[in-house]
């Protein structure tokens, strides 16, 4: 379900997803990658990359998973991906996730937790969370808000679109855009420009940038996801996925 690529004599560590076809988040994925992430030889290493070897990075979570949660196994599942963002992004060396397929949703939010996003040209884009009654709730609205700016998040979030990597580079969701037989080659010449400096700076430079991220506005946006999740628009949105129809909204 999760590969790790480590090399004895290399400074970089490969997470690879490899659950599904489209990786979706499931309980056991999760317990995984908190498993690499707390093993003590990535103190040892300069650099991590998270990419998939599936078809698409991850498209979210794995809803037909979650449509058997009460509400409170939904809360501590969110709780469970938010501690597990958090401690990619809190992680002392530059970190990178590699899209290929699609990226949605809780999906795009692990690629937001990480520092550099390196999209592939078939990738794609979205948080398709308000389309079945829910907002993203493990950091999008405050991570995408961080990057991007107020007026394209909303954008991105009210909507519920999918856009192509060439859209998700001229809005700053991504920040390179590489062909899949380069990709190779481009991270080992980005990743060389970046460990040839001092560690010790890289980690204070990472540090510092990291802390002018206020964190109140991750508890805004769980209190806001608390209000979708116990809403009837919320239900309405679930079952109308599962039926493969349109939603009929109550706005309650």
């Amino acid at each position: 379900m999760i590969k790790t690529d480590i090399q004895k004599n290399s400074d970089i560590v490969n997470i690879i997803l490899s659950n599904n076809s489209v990786n979706s988040i499931s309980i056991s994925m999760l317990h995984e990658l908190d498993k690499v992430l707390d093993n003590p030889f990535l103190s040892k290493k300069k650099c991590l990359v998270i990419s998939s070897d599936q078809k698409h990075f991850c498209a979210g979570a794995d809803l037909k998973e979650r449509s058997l949660f009460s509400d409170k196994e939904t809360l501590k599942f969110l709780d469970s991906i938010n501690n597990l963002y958090r401690k990619i992004e809190a992680l002392p060396m530059p970190t990178m996730a590699v899209v290929n397929g699609a990226c949605l949703g809780g999906g795009l939010e692990l690629a937001l937790s990480c520092d550099f996003r390196v999209g592939l040209d078939n990738s794609f884009y979205g948080f398709p969370e308000t389309s079945i009654g829910i907002i993203p709730g493990a950091g999008g609205t405050q991570r995408m808000t961080r990057l991007i700016g107020i007026a394209s998040s909303m954008r991105w979030i009210f909507t519920a679109e999918k856009y192509t990597a060439d859209k998700a580079l001229a809005d700053n969701v991504i920040d390179f855009l590489v062909k899949k037989s380069s990709v190779d080659a481009y991270l080992d010449v980005f990743i060389k420009k970046i460990l040839k400096n001092a560690p010790l700076a890289l980690k204070a430079g990472k540090k510092s940038i990291s802390q002018s991220f206020i964190d109140y506005g991750f508890t805004l946006e769980r209190n806001e996801y608390i209000k979708t999740l116990k809403s009837k628009d919320r239900n309405e949105g679930l079952e109308s996925f599962k039926e493969k129809r349109a939603p009929s909204w109550k706005d309650k």
